[in-house]
């Protein structure tokens, strides 16, 4: 079959790199080459021809047109089009299958000509994509050439999570997970399926077999083991002392399993490396426990990054926890029909995998389309801290700013450990909050570093000390239930918790921990019977006063 011509247009001399970048992209990529052959003027040899008129015929002969707007008009006489303007005009005239990608000038203004051509004319024509660098030009390149080879019905119309792989049966699906789903799924949505449901039944009805055979979906939500399909969907998280993120690595984990359990892991670790601190009191003697950042706004961050990335891409969801700020990477690029001023308001959802995204939503890990981002902002100001940062430039990254850098001061674990302790034993004081009491200390600089090396057993004595307060020679099933979801808001395991509520583990485990894991009021660490599991308060569950 012969290759579909690509004619890629723009001022040369402002987009000289990118042309190159994206004329070699398409001709040594796999499938590009297989389907295109790209066209720019430096590339062809010296020819007895007017250059112009070259471009014209070769514009007007293309089966894709890549017309990239920047700065520049560039080069025409006054009442003249430009000769980029003059190539759109030939590949349209010629039915080419048109696509514009705009610069992102982070605020210069163009060339009044070049507004206006795109402003009067490719705006309303096209539909178009903005970049911020040439790695994100050459991601969106490639997404369009793959949405046109689907729309010439070449390669198949499937997301990846709807397709199949040979060698794959039933026998990979975990019949565990899928029924803890459907009981998950029946509390939060009313999912219509019981619990006795046949696991071949529940993934034809999530729409996640196909000829009897389980979509790349059901093994990344399902799989007994999911890495031996897709070995980097994993999330890989750092900690760091400094502010940056520079070894030594003072912590170093890798999650694996299906979606739900890398989430939760993750989460839990996230919130291992923050400090907690006290509310103020008002009426009740107890006081709030809190994490410096919003328990809900890591989970919400990272379900969006593990549940959205793009599983195409050998990269891994990774999570950077330094002295400032939280990082979170998504391999993959925001969908095309949304644009960054979009993520700060309600938005249309356009998953990259939407079926996976379907299942996590009716498991309840995503709310509601759309509101993520912004219900983050919405959570960080009302605890007095910056909005997080997000970043499109070469992959989805967002930063979450810990509330030192909101306050201009550090924060100091041990500092605020202590006011929470002797908050706990000291009824009728209102305690400082830890941000005004890091402000005011003289010394917190020096010693953040010292003290913020085991942050979670810290915040463990904390709670511990709390719950400890609570604990009862004979305790109603609810008192009890309620010291385990206080003592997890740091992760427990059941000896742990055994321990504090002076009642044995195989008690807690036969009578309380599987029943709050089914109702969604804890959260696993680990998949199911694995060694070493913990367990840590759903941040979505809503506490009762």
């Amino acid at each position: 079959m012969p290759k579909f011509k690509v004619f890629i247009s723009s001022v040369q001399a402002e987009f000289a790199s990118e042309r190159i970048r994206i004329f070699d992209f398409i001709r040594n990529d796999e499938l590009m080459s297989q389907y295109f052959d790209p066209f720019i003027f430096e590339r062809i040899p010296s020819q007895d021809r007017n250059p112009k008129q070259l471009y014209i015929e070769e514009a007007a002969k293309s089966q894709v047109y890549l017309l990239f707007i920047g700065q520049q008009y560039g080069n025409a006489l006054p009442g003249e089009l430009s000769p980029t303007e003059q190539e759109y005009h030939a590949a349209g005239e010629g039915n080419a299958y048109r696509i514009a990608f705009i610069k992102d000038l982070d605020n210069q203004p163009r060339d009044s000509r070049e507004e206006q051509f795109f402003r009067n004319k490719v705006q309303r024509e096209l539909s178009y994509r903005p970049f911020a660098n040439p790695a994100v030009l050459e991601s969106l390149v490639k997404q369009s050439l793959i949405t046109y080879l689907k729309y010439k019905g070449i390669i198949q119309d499937q997301n990846l999570d709807e397709q199949t792989r040979d060698g794959v049966s039933m026998a990979d699906i975990d019949p565990l997970k899928v029924r803890a789903f459907v009981h998950q799924a029946r509390m939060k949505r009313g999912f219509p399926l019981s619990e006795e449901e046949t696991p071949e039944n529940v993934l034809t009805h999530l729409r996640l077999l196909r000829n009897n055979v389980p979509c790349n979906g059901a093994l990344l939500l399902f799989a007994k083991d999911p890495q031996y399909f897709f070995p980097t969907a994993v999330v890989k998280c750092a900690w760091f002392l400094g502010d940056e993120a520079i070894k030594p690595i003072e912590d170093y984990k890798t999650f694996d399993g299906g979606i739900a359990e890398q989430i939760n892991q993750a989460t839990s670790w996230v919130m291992s490396k923050l400090s907690l601190r006290y509310g103020q009191r008002n009426v009740e003697v107890q006081t709030e426990t809190e994490f410096e950042i919003p328990r809900s706004v890591i989970y919400e961050t990272i379900v969006n990054a593990v549940v959205h990335r793009d599983y195409n891409s050998t990269g891994s969801v990774q999570v950077t926890v330094t002295r400032n700020r939280i990082i979170v990477r998504n391999p993959g690029t925001l969908p095309v029909e949304l644009t960054k001023a979009d993520l700060l308001k309600e938005h249309g959802s356009y998953p990259h995998n939407p079926l996976v995204a379907e299942v996590m939503f009716q498991a309840g890990y995503i709310e509601k389309y759309g509101t993520g981002i912004t219900e983050n902002i919405r959570k960080m100001q009302e605890a007095h801290l910056l909005a997080p940062d997000i970043d499109l430039s070469a992959e989805f990254v967002t930063t979450i700013w810990r509330e030192n850098v909101a306050t201009s001061a550090p924060y100091d674990a041990t500092l605020a450990a202590n006011v929470a302790t002797n908050d706990a034993t000291s009824a009728g004081n209102d305690t400082t909050s830890s941000a005004n009491v890091a402000t005011s200390a003289p010394n917190v600089a020096t010693s953040t570093a010292n003290v913020a090396t085991s942050p979670l057993d810290e915040n463990k004595r904390i709670i511990d000390g709390i719950v400890a307060k609570k604990v009862k020679a004979k305790m109603s099933a609810d008192e009890l239930i309620a010291c385990i979801v206080e003592a997890c808001i740091v992760e427990h395991s059941v000896e742990e918790l055994g321990a504090l509520l002076k009642k044995s583990p195989k008690h807690l485990s036969d009578r309380f921990i599987p029943k709050l894991v089914e109702d969604g009021v804890l959260l696993p660490t680990k998949p199911r019977h694995s060694p070493g599991q913990s367990y840590f308060t759903n941040p979505k569950h809503k506490k009762t006063k």
